[in-house]
């Protein structure tokens, strides 16, 4: 009996609750600001967290209040902590760009959406993985170009030293396997970006899955280069077996073509064709990022080097040009093109 009346007074209080913020959303979208707070305050000190969160946006607004960013900042954060999505996307453009009231802030929002990301939220994981690319892991400089120098300096870091990169490509990736839309365009991105076997495969077959479910969901401009760049990819890797990806084979190709002309002479360069790949042993010393993830778990390679023989076409003959590849430490790998040791058949 005890309990019952516990369970129906928690009824009647929610109840309660349900019908002083349904009262004060009424005056709200009536724009009868003056009543909506006085229900808003009852409703939130009953415990409605969609109270403190439109508490929040009037606040931040200054809606028949006074403008007060801080104040709606803590109304926002009442909300949020009991689980308000809407309150936690208005922390998100508060704190991510800044403003002269409340400056920037990424590590408060940071913890945010990981507490939201740890309830499987698509957005709050993706939230997350842009805050680390977009702040801590940035590569570009102003000008929207690779500074090379920061670039240099997060590849040498230690596996131990990439705990950041470690959740924020586990975010990106939880994201993507609830499908939330701009991480299945991302991930796909980083897929198709990285170098390794398992990175293209993995891509390869994601693609199926983006044709299958998101290709009339995500915009026409992201689905075609998102075609394309895979489309590009499985020409490569039709060629026998290599571990480049698309960009990392288009920067190699001038130099294998160079390679092969040298051992050819007098042959047109426009004519000399890649006619085979073929990878020559595993990858030594090889590092992965390491996630608990499925879609990118052992496909960021970080550390190792391997060799592959490009054989290409010249003008009736057939040129071996050796190329060995050492993973960067971030994203990319580079390349040496052994002129010396290309070998011509016919």
């Amino acid at each position: 009996m005890k309990k019952l009346l516990v369970v129906l007074i928690a009824t009647i209080w929610s109840l309660s609750a349900q019908a002083d913020y349904s009262q004060a959303l009424a005056a709200f979208k009536g724009k009868n600001y003056a009543d909506a707070e006085a229900l808003l305050q009852e409703a939130a000190n009953n415990g409605d967290d969609r109270a403190w969160n439109v508490l929040g946006v009037m606040y931040l607004q200054g809606l028949d209040v006074e403008q007060n960013t801080a104040k709606a900042v803590a109304h926002f954060e009442r909300a949020a902590a009991s689980g308000n999505v809407n309150a936690f996307k208005s922390l998100v453009q508060i704190f991510s760009q800044g403003s002269d009231s409340m400056p920037k802030d990424v590590e408060r929002i940071r913890k945010w959406a990981w507490r939201f990301a740890q309830n499987n939220n698509a957005y709050a994981a993706f939230v997350y993985y842009q805050l680390a690319i977009q702040n801590e892991l940035n590569v570009m400089d102003e000008q929207g170009r690779v500074d090379r120098q920061r670039y240099d300096a997060l590849a040498k870091r230690p596996v131990g030293d990439r705990e950041l990169d470690a959740k924020a490509y586990a975010m990106l990736s939880l994201a993507a396997e609830r499908g939330y839309l701009p991480a299945v365009v991302e991930a796909q991105r980083v897929l198709l970006s990285r170098d390794g076997q398992a990175a293209s495969e993995k891509a390869l077959s994601y693609d199926f899955e983006i044709q299958d479910r998101y290709a009339s969901k995500i915009s026409a401009q992201d689905s075609a280069q998102l075609t394309q760049e895979a489309q590009a990819l499985k020409r490569i890797q039709s060629l026998g077996s290599t571990r480049v990806s698309v960009a990392l084979y288009n920067d190699v190709l001038p130099s294998v073509i160079q390679a092969a002309d040298a051992q050819v002479k007098s042959c047109d360069r426009s004519k000399i064709q890649v006619a085979q790949l073929q990878v020559n042993g595993p990858i030594r010393g090889e590092t992965y990022l390491p996630l608990n993830a499925r879609l990118l778990g052992e496909t960021l390679l970080l550390q190792g080097q391997w060799r592959e023989v490009w054989t290409l076409n010249a003008c009736g003959k057939k040129v071996a040009v050796p190329v060995t590849f050492e993973a960067d430490g971030l994203a990319a790998a580079k390349f040496a093109v052994d002129a010396q040791g290309a070998v011509v058949s016919r």
